[in-house]
């Protein structure tokens, strides 16, 4: 499968497993550490310390990760390596949904934690790197990441959906059962149907140590790197509202109560976009669409300073505008560094793993910073009075610079990027 168009069955192969993936973030991430503080006897500085150290140690583990992956790849496929990390991640994800609340313990919770974060990157590098390895068409590849993030989105909005459609609360022990039954069944289904799916042929190279790898991709194509800082600070840019977004709905906006109907909105708003951003890219070019989805989301956010407590269509309009970018500013630099692996892949060596391990380390230390740089200057802005100025700046304001910063920074494209 090279130039040839990709099919629709491929094309749904490949994204579903994304599906599976988008259904952890909002339950580990943001329901799971209230219901523990809430429903066992461990306090909410514990649960955080636990969790906090089980992130930190995650965040080191992608590019390991990435290069295990590539040395396994002569032996064991990359769908086969996803099939056999689904199963540990099945059972990392069940002992954190559903663990016996009685004995919940730090240890327990930091061990389960790494182990299910360790599993979680296992699972995804490889699944990233698939998409550099199906076709060396420059579009098939952003159809192949657009697949998977709609799949993704689709995954969100079901987890935010299953509370109201099942009149389960996200506090409460029947709503992981059902959830976990839920990703069980398309977490299966998605690693298994990646199983056989057509790649290119294999590039075979000896087993070289991973700083050794870096050290001659830097000298023989600095390329690999060359949208990393792009790609980081339009992470952080992402990062900030995320991990600030409830506290600014009910805090600042006053409309705690309307949360889920502005997270449903964004959401639909970049799935229903998506289609259009990748015919664009298809004939623009894929840093220009880049670029564009980027200035879009910097220009739609300045609305945020033009809100009031209680403003909720404002917000909604916010939400649509912005939420046209979501999908694509995720899929857009997953297919660039997907093109750019390739070319590494055919001159040098085998490093796409590896390669995309570096990027999954990048993402998750923009999230980690997001958090570390927002929550103290909050608390130090509630000590002069100024936590609702400080709350706007770091939600919207913050943000848009560094979009523009991305933004200024992304490398010229090439030129043969849209032919192709």
């Amino acid at each position: 499968m090279t130039s040839q168009p990709i099919s629709k069955v491929v094309l749904i192969r490949y994204g579903w497993l994304g599906f599976a993936l988008a259904m952890l973030g909002i339950p580990l991430y943001v329901y799971l550490p209230t219901y523990y503080a809430q429903q066992s006897a461990l306090s909410y500085s514990a649960v955080g310390a636990a969790l906090l150290l089980a992130r930190s140690l995650d965040v080191i583990t992608d590019p390991l990760i990435g290069w295990w992956s590539d040395r396994l790849q002569a032996k064991i496929s990359r769908s086969w390596q996803i099939a056999l990390s689904s199963l540990v991640l099945a059972i990392g994800v069940y002992q954190l949904w559903l663990p016996d609340l009685n004995t919940l313990g730090m240890g327990y919770l930091f061990i389960w934690s790494f182990i299910t974060y360790l599993a979680w990157t296992w699972m995804s590098i490889p699944y990233l790197a698939l998409a550099a390895e199906i076709s060396q068409n420059h579009h098939t590849k952003t159809q192949l990441s657009g697949s998977r993030e709609g799949f993704a989105i689709v995954g969100v909005i079901t987890v935010l959906l299953l509370p109201l459609l099942s009149g389960l609360s996200a506090q409460s022990f029947d709503f992981y059962s059902l959830l976990f039954i839920l990703f069980l069944i398309v977490l299966f289904s998605g690693s298994l149907w990646l199983i056989n799916i057509p790649t290119l042929p294999i590039q075979n190279s000896q087993p070289i140590a991973p700083w050794i790898i870096l050290k001659n991709l830097k000298q023989n194509h600095p390329r690999s790197f060359s949208i990393m800082p792009s790609y980081f600070l339009n992470n952080l840019a992402n990062s900030l509202p995320a991990t600030l977004f409830l506290i600014f709905v009910s805090d600042y906006l006053q409309l705690e109560s309307q949360t889920g109907l502005f997270l449903i909105t964004y959401f639909l708003a970049g799935l229903v976009a998506l289609p259009l951003w990748i015919k664009l890219a298809k004939r623009i070019g894929k840093q220009t669409t880049w670029k564009i989805s980027m200035l879009l989301a910097s220009v739609s956010f300045i609305g945020v300073f033009g809100l009031q407590p209680g403003n909720s269509i404002g917000f909604l309009i916010v939400s649509i505008l912005t939420g046209f970018s979501l999908g694509i500013d995720v899929a857009m630099p997953a297919s660039i560094q997907s093109d750019i692996t390739q070319e590494v892949t055919q001159k040098d060596t085998q490093a796409t793993g590896l390669l995309f391990g570096l990027w999954g380390m990048l993402t998750k230390l923009a999230l980690a910073l997001a958090v570390g740089l927002a929550f103290p200057i909050l608390d130090w802005s509630e000590s002069i009075e100024q936590q609702s100025t400080a709350l706007l700046w770091l939600y919207a304001g913050l943000p848009i610079l560094l979009k523009l910063m991305a933004w200024k920074l992304l490398p010229p494209q090439k030129s043969n990027e849209k032919s192709i």
